[in-house]
């Protein structure tokens, strides 16, 4: 999304910058004059001052004295093993396996002597205490292999993590953040976030992968009858959970429309629960992406109609659909951002938005101040989610008298949305409260449930607690002993019922289970959100 990270390989330290930060980094390589290269980039990074960032660089040892002996800077640090490390034992030996970002599957063997001390590891010893105890060269050695961006598995802490233990929110970032993402070079065009409808209608090829690895959904973990939903799939919850709010008509066939079906899943399900009741569906999906459009049609055979186009300018027949859909896709349609300077707000936080200023921006823009939006808490920057609340307005139009519509995605009822920068895409969490005004204002009954709520979630279980390329090793190091493991949100008992006697769970680390409603695979259940809004017959 235009940033550069920066890894540090001999300490762990990620620092996000832009690139003409990076650029003065690399002009430090022959050991230049500090403050002829000062002079140099004043003025060529706006209103900064590069003297602030050298000092901040050399602070965490980016910029180092030519005359120093940068290895021995190590010595006074804390060796802490770093989160979303993948390893298993073998015997009194060690293997660490790596997947990061697109990279391929890596494994690196630990002889027993290395083993030996990642286990002496435990996050209170500095190296200087662990040198007396094992061969320097061989500590020196595999701590630079362990922290190196290649493996990150080792981060280089001033602190001890015991002085983080009762605090985890003041642990530094760095020690449990990764770096998944494609090298980059000084001088390498940093590449502009893509098109959103050009994302979804060329760059999207291969429709499993794009849900199994790129951009995994709440839906997908739970597409199989999972015990977090007491033996459900997510949509046959979905219809119990419409059933109890009696927004499945009574009697005749039952209009369905879904907006970006993902792989069919949840429409599968939909379906075939409806019509194990007796009852006669007319499914309509629209989905921007052929690929995933095609897989949907391989999923659900004849029993849905497509329309294979873009949600905010597809025809449809308005006030035609008793149950509307749209799961997890609205963070994906187009948003501006802007400054609180474009609609007359002062960055210190007082006073009140200029609607004509706001209306001058685009006609997106100026729905938010037809529907009457409150804006002024704008943060700074903030995005406007233009297509959410376009969306928004035309389901209310779609909505047949007494028909639901049910709008799903992460974000909360009272915060400006944040950009996603893990994805390849942009993608925004959801301002809900703006969606709530927005149905509101077209004249639908609404209000913002969890989705742990909606669902009925069992909160007591456990869920697995990844990252993307986390999980790609795990599947790797599954495989090597003749497992498949399928992207699911594993419980213990599914993790355990998946590898059966192939995989002692024993020996494989670093396996982390987390309440399912705080964490499951890469997703945050209880931050999901679901905007239910009813068009009441008069």
């Amino acid at each position: 999304m235009g940033a550069v990270y920066l890894f540090h390989d001999l300490y762990g330290y990620l620092m996000e910058m832009s690139p003409d930060i990076a650029a003065m980094i690399e002009a430090f390589d022959d050991g230049v004059d500090t403050e002829e290269t000062i002079k140099y980039y004043q003025g060529k990074m706006g209103d900064a001052d590069p003297r602030q960032f050298v000092d901040i660089l050399a602070g965490h040892a980016v910029l180092v004295d030519p005359a120093e002996n940068e290895l021995e800077g190590i010595w006074a640090f804390v060796p802490i093993k770093a989160r979303w490390t993948v390893w298993q034992r073998r015997d009194t030996r060690l293997t660490l396996w790596t997947a990061w970002g697109d990279k391929p599957v890596q494994q690196l063997f630990l002889d027993e002597e290395e083993t030996k001390i990642w286990n002496a590891f435990d996050g209170t010893k500095r190296l200087i205490e662990m040198r007396h105890h094992f061969d320097n060269a061989k500590l020196e050695g595999l701590v630079r292999k362990l922290v190196h961006s290649d493996v990150q598995a080792l981060k280089l802490s001033v602190m001890p993590w015991t002085a983080y233990e009762k605090r985890p929110m003041t642990a530094p970032a760095y020690l449990s953040s990764t770096m998944p993402y494609a090298r980059w070079k000084v001088g390498d065009p940093v590449a502009p976030a893509p098109d959103l409808l050009a994302y979804h209608q060329d760059t999207i090829q291969e429709a499993d992968a794009q849900f199994d690895h790129q951009e995994t959904t709440l839906s997908h973990l739970l597409r199989v009858p999972h015990p977090a939903l007491h033996g459900k799939t997510y949509g046959q919850a979905l219809v119990a959970a419409l059933e109890a709010k009696q927004a499945v008509p009574a009697t005749g066939p039952i209009r369905i429309l879904e907006i970006g079906a993902g792989l069919g899943y949840v429409a599968r399900d939909v379906i075939a629960t409806l019509k194990e009741q007796g009852r006669e569906v007319a499914y309509t999906i629209v989905e921007l992406s052929p690929a995933l459009a095609k897989a949907q049609q391989e999923r659900i055979g004849t029993t849905a109609t497509w329309h294979v186009a873009n949600a905010l300018e597809v025809t449809l027949p308005e006030a035609s659909f008793d149950i509307v859909i749209s799961n997890e896709m609205v963070g994906d349609l187009p948003a501006s951002q802007h400054s609180r300077e474009d609609i007359g707000l002062s960055i210190d936080g007082t006073g009140n938005a200029d609607l004509a200023k706001l209306r001058a921006l685009g006609p997106g823009q100026a729905l938010y101040a037809d529907l009457g939006m409150n804006i002024d808490d704008a943060t700074e920057p903030f995005y406007l989610q233009t297509g959410a609340v376009q969306l928004v307005a035309r389901i209310a139009r779609w909505l047949a008298p007494n028909g639901t519509a049910v709008v799903t995605e992460f974000g909360q009822v009272g915060q400006w949305p944040k950009l996603s920068t893990q994805l390849d895409h942009p993608e925004l969490s959801t301002h809900f409260g703006h969606l709530l005004q927005a149905a509101r204002a077209a004249g639908l009954q609404a209000n913002v449930d969890f989705i742990i709520d909606l669902l009925d979630f069992d909160r007591t279980l456990q869920g697995l607690a990844t990252t993307r390329s986390y999980f790609r090793a795990l599947q790797a190091l599954a495989e090597s002993a003749g497992v498949e493991l399928p992207k699911l949100g594993y419980t213990p008992d599914l993790l355990a019922k998946a590898v059966g006697d192939k995989l002692d769970l024993s020996t494989v680390g670093d396996l982390r289970w987390d309440r399912i409603e705080d964490r499951l695979m890469g997703l945050v259940p209880h931050e999901f959100k679901a905007l239910v809004a009813k068009r009441v017959a008069l």
